[in-house]
């Protein structure tokens, strides 16, 4: 029972204890205790004329000694080899799980503040938490002029709910040139190793919400959105599609720095807006350069989405109900496009926009077809589905990770991919 306790690292220290005591012992019985004072000449002293034992006593007592000895070290072999092979399995598994607290500890001294030892991301993204902030920051146009501008970080405690590890790290590695955000790893020009890349991305890992709370997170930002008022007292928000494209855009503080937003990627300077002097937002959506037009994502305008994914030629379809194109639910399970089951709120019949809105639960795949005439690159991440992930023996207990539930729900989804086929 005793030894069972024992983990590896004690029984090597054992050994080595009982082998280290048997050198001393050895060596004070063997040379310390025969040392003779100095006699006189170095004849008198030198070991082919020292007299010895007799064959009595050397095939005696001494040879007694040394038999003893060795049988002692030979009993620490017998007994300690069999006890190492017995625990080694168990210390490997240890181990394995202990690097994913070892990788995480090394991300969070990664992502701290530049005071604290770290590359300041938690400045940036709003802390260790990673909840999305506003900083300052200079814009450069492309005919070389600066603006002082305010842009919003994205959140990071979701990021990992809608890109796999692999888009993340390629995030990382190559930055966004036409941002604040810089490349970090060598490959991009930065300054960490794949390694340090990796333990970043497990840091995200460790902060990221479960798809409860960013679902749920998202529903209370919608309702105060759907609150808000212009200048003249009219809804801000013609309807809940187009508030939910546009998450993040207003309000004191901007709601996880727009990562929830698809105006973000979709619309040309949606990341940014310069303030007046109290700090304060100056943002006029009527100046807005088009929305859904186009920046980094691909434009939505002019019936780009509804070419991209004609409607489907249902024979039961949607009818709304009080308003609401998606009143008409029930919960059943669908199959999302990556092939991982998740239990969702779907509708009961077949929205025409069906395979749009496929495409914006699951994202794209670099290479990958999708649409009429689409070929994904990666950069579109799936808002309602967290991606499955290989096995990798750190997390996860080493097993892979199917597809799940992702940040956003079925419902709010249908809603923007309403509004974007309006565009």
């Amino acid at each position: 029972m005793v030894l069972a306790e024992l983990d590896n690292s004690a029984i090597g220290w054992i050994i080595g204890f009982v082998a280290t005591a048997a050198v001393v012992v050895y060596a004070a019985v063997n040379v310390l205790s025969h040392g003779k004072p100095e006699l006189g000449s170095e004849i008198e002293l030198a070991p082919n004329r020292k007299p010895y034992l007799s064959d009595e006593e050397l095939e005696g007592p001494k040879l007694d000694k040394t038999l003893s000895v060795a049988l002692l070290v030979l009993f620490v072999i017998a007994i300690g080899l069999p006890l190492y092979w017995i625990f080694e399995p168990g210390r490997q598994s240890n181990a394995k799980a202990d690097f994913n607290t070892v990788f995480v500890k090394r991300g969070a001294e990664l992502f701290a503040p530049t005071e604290q030892g770290g590359f300041n991301c938690a400045f940036c993204h709003g802390g260790m938490d990673a909840k999305g902030n506003i900083i300052d920051y200079n814009l450069t146009s492309p005919d070389g002029t600066t603006a002082p501008v305010k842009w919003r970080a994205p959140a990071l405690n979701t990021v990992l709910l809608r890109y796999s590890r692999k888009e993340v790290t390629f995030i990382l590695t190559y930055g966004r040139p036409f941002s604040p955000m810089p490349a970090w790893g060598l490959d991009g020009g930065g300054p960490l190793n794949a390694q340090q890349i990796q333990n970043l991305v497990d840091y995200l890992e460790s902060i990221q919400l479960n798809p409860e709370e960013a679902q749920q997170q998202a529903r209370d930002e919608l309702t105060r959105m759907m609150g808000e008022k212009d200048e003249s007292g009219a809804p801000l928000w013609k309807s809940e599609g187009e508030a939910l494209f546009n998450m993040g855009l207003t309000g004191t503080q901007s709601f996880a720095g727009g990562a929830d937003s698809c105006g973000r990627c979709h619309t040309q300077g949606w990341s940014y807006y310069q303030a007046d002097p109290d700090g304060n937002q100056r943002y006029d959506l009527s100046k807005l350069p088009a929305q859904g037009c186009g920046a980094l994502g691909p434009s939505l305008c002019n019936g780009s989405a509804v070419r991209q994914f004609p409607a489907l030629p249902v024979v039961t379809p949607c009818v709304p109900t009080s308003g609401d194109p998606n009143a008409a639910t029930t919960t059943t399970t669908a199959a999302p496009s990556s092939g991982g089951p998740t239990t969702t709120a779907v509708p009961e019949c077949v929205n025409p926009a069906q395979n749009q809105i496929d495409f914006v639960t699951a994202g794209s795949e670099d290479g990958i077809k999708y649409g009429v005439h689409g070929q994904g690159s990666g950069k579109m991440p799936g808002f309602g589905e967290r991606p499955g992930e290989p096995a990798l023996f750190w997390i996860n207990k080493g097993k892979e990770r199917e597809p799940s539930l992702g940040m956003l729900p079925y419902d709010l989804i249908a809603k923007i991919v309403d509004y974007e086929r309006s565009l």
